[in-house]
């Protein structure tokens, strides 16, 4: 059995058939009966060289949607073996950034202002940039010290065009491949939607800062950045410059000046707290240990 392809669609199909005929199993691609025009050029990579790196490279390649799944994969060691986790990492943090005219149409789209207008400095290069958007660095004209997330242009419709085929590939390879059933794809792929369309919504986001910021204000030692809603729509956030370090990068030096056990503390009893008040506030059996 053939999967149908939407001639709107085919660049991606071929896209993503090229990407299992040259690092799917075996098993899945004999299952996968494409078309002549796909699979001419298919299996003209097939006898490829299995590189994690070229495999990252071409995820990066694919957009942010292949990036996001390429992040999720690398933490997935049941499913991929160390050298391709490894490469797949660099996607976490490591992310081509778009231009700072692209950042300037976003913000006045988005918020109906100028960025001039909107902020007393704007740092033309980004702090980090990932799948779907990037940060900057800015002061606002009161001079707050905030840093402002601006998703990746026309980023929606094409996620919403890429995750439209990957339902559809993986609906098909749930039908016809014992290894996609085994590894549940399916359960992946509506997670992964499920996550994907809620990280574009901005808005969201700002709501769970102030939400978790709120029910975190007991805890000194955990700084929760605050939203500023003025300049906060759905496909731009404002928040708090805050400063700090990725935990991976601490040098062994750094780590014997911090109170680690004060850290861990405070972060289990925040832990604790916080699941011990969604349990007493959901209505199902673990409510009873609430009194």
């Amino acid at each position: 059995m053939s999967l149908s392809l939407k001639p709107q669609h085919l660049k991606r199909y071929k896209e993503i058939a090229m990407l299992f005929f040259k690092y799917g199993s075996a098993e899945m691609v004999s299952n996968i009966n494409v078309r002549a025009e796909l699979a001419d050029d298919a299996m003209d990579v097939g006898d490829s060289s299995k590189s994690p790196e070229e495999l990252t490279d071409e995820l990066e390649r694919m957009g942010p949607t292949f990036v996001k799944l390429g992040q999720i994969l690398s933490s997935r060691a049941d499913l991929l073996p160390e050298s391709y986790l490894k490469a797949l990492s660099r996607l976490q943090d490591k992310v081509k950034a778009f231009s700072y005219e692209e950042v300037e149409a976003a913000i006045t789209d988005e918020l109906g202002v100028r960025l001039s207008k909107a902020f007393q400095s704007f740092e033309v290069e980004p702090v980090a940039a990932a799948s779907l958007g990037q940060v900057h660095r800015a002061t606002l004209r009161d001079g707050r010290q905030v840093v402002v997330k601006i998703q990746r242009p026309g980023i929606r419709k094409q996620i919403a065009d890429d995750l439209e085929v990957l339902e559809e590939i993986v609906g098909f390879l749930n039908k016809h491949s014992e290894t996609a059933r085994r590894y549940q794809f399916v359960k992946i792929f509506e997670e992964f939607q499920k996550t994907l369309i809620s990280e574009l919504d901005y808005n969201r986001e700002a709501a769970n800062l102030t939400q978790v910021g709120e029910n975190l204000k007991e805890f000194e030692n955990i700084v929760v950045p605050r939203p500023v809603r003025d300049f906060t729509s759905r496909g731009v956030l404002t928040m708090d410059f805050v400063t700090g370090k990725k935990i991976t990068s601490i040098e062994p030096l750094e780590r014997m000046e911090l109170n680690g056990a004060l850290l861990a503390d405070e972060l289990f009893k925040a832990y604790l707290s916080r699941f011990w008040w969604t349990a007493c506030s959901t209505p199902i059996r673990i409510r009873e240990m609430c009194f």
